[in-house]
């Protein structure tokens, strides 16, 4: 079966045979890896790009090992998606972190009480995202680290408080200046030369204050394209309502593996995107079932128990596997 290779992933491949660096590698192998089409013509090459990416991971963690001490300026990724919270000063990214994640992130009522990175991870029903609080980001100031750190994530969080809307578009113009346009929809997401395009949930935060519904209202007006999501970090209902968001922001599934003759393991799915097919789920096991797979059984809605599929079948929500090597 021919790989009928995207322009995307030609230009992300293109990037990787120049890049210089570590963190430029892995940029571009990510890219690659979210671009290639799934079908099973690239099976050999989803697999040979996720070598190629757990390697330099490797040798890039092992170069911080032996490099300056101190906190890393990129934490490990964790959970189903890392997703990074930008905004201007006092706008809550901090009590975001700090109250819907497990994170001891630092907040204050003045302006750049955060440094450096912090992640923390939001827990949503049965799957966690991870939340990196980023320093604010001024007219007058932006570290000059941090768009290389928004470049790798899966989504951009920005953050703007309903007391004071104004700060929003200097954060936007400023990663405009550093080559990174935020879009609407994880589908626009793309690599263009050394521009990068990424998806953005804009968090409208401080619901509580006086002046919200009318600042929300200027808000939805001046950005009609993006989805905006008003929270309060008070309200820890919203912390659910945050991870709901982000999920179906993402198009994701879960799917659950099964042993024969037992019964599902439901607090450890396997996350994908919407789209996702057998075979990506076996790789997301071990790479091994790339090779092993003969078939699998799956129970789920619109299906008959136990029905037998093949590698290209199309995975839903909720759909439990049966693994056949």
């Amino acid at each position: 079966m021919p790989a009928n290779l995207t322009p995307d992933y030609l230009a992300a491949e293109a990037r990787f045979k120049q890049a210089k660096t570590p963190e430029d590698r892995i940029e571009a192998l990510e890219e690659m890896l979210r671009t290639i089409p799934k079908h099973k013509g690239t099976e050999k090459m989803r697999a040979d790009i996720k070598r190629r990416l757990s390697k330099t991971r490797g040798i890039l963690e092992q170069k911080k090992k032996t490099g300056r001490k101190g906190p890393s300026l990129h934490p490990a990724r964790e959970g189903c998606a890392q997703c990074v919270l930008v905004g201007p000063p006092n706008s809550g990214k901090s009590s975001i972190l700090s109250n819907f994640t497990n994170a001891p992130a630092v907040v204050g009522d003045y302006p750049y009480t955060t440094v450096k990175p912090m992640p923390g991870m939001l827990r949503y029903e049965n799957i966690s995202f991870q939340l990196i609080d980023l320093p604010p980001i001024s007219s007058e100031f932006m570290e000059t680290w941090i768009p290389s750190l928004v470049r790798v994530a899966e989504l951009v969080l920005p953050v703007v408080g309903l007391d004071d809307i104004a700060g929003l578009d200097i954060v936007i113009q400023r990663l405009k200046t550093a080559k990174i346009e935020l879009v609407n929809h994880i589908d626009r997401a793309l690599y263009h030369g050394s521009t990068v395009k990424l998806p953005a949930l804009i968090l409208a935060n401080k619901t509580d204050h006086a002046d919200a519904s009318v600042s929300l209202e200027i808000l939805q007006e001046e950005y009609p394209d993006f989805s905006i999501l008003p929270l309060s970090t008070f309200n820890p209902v919203d912390a659910a309502k945050l991870g709901r968001s982000i999920y179906e922001f993402l198009d994701l599934i879960r799917v659950y593996t099964k042993a024969p003759g037992k019964e599902p393991n439901r607090d450890q799915p396997i996350v994908l995107r919407r789209g996702s097919v057998l075979l990506d789920a076996a790789e997301e096991i071990h790479k091994d079932f790339v090779q092993e797979l003969k078939f699998a059984r799956v129970w789920g809605a619109g299906k008959f128990d136990g029905q037998r599929v093949q590698r290209d079948y199309v995975l839903t929500e909720g759909d439990v596997i049966e693994f056949k090597v």
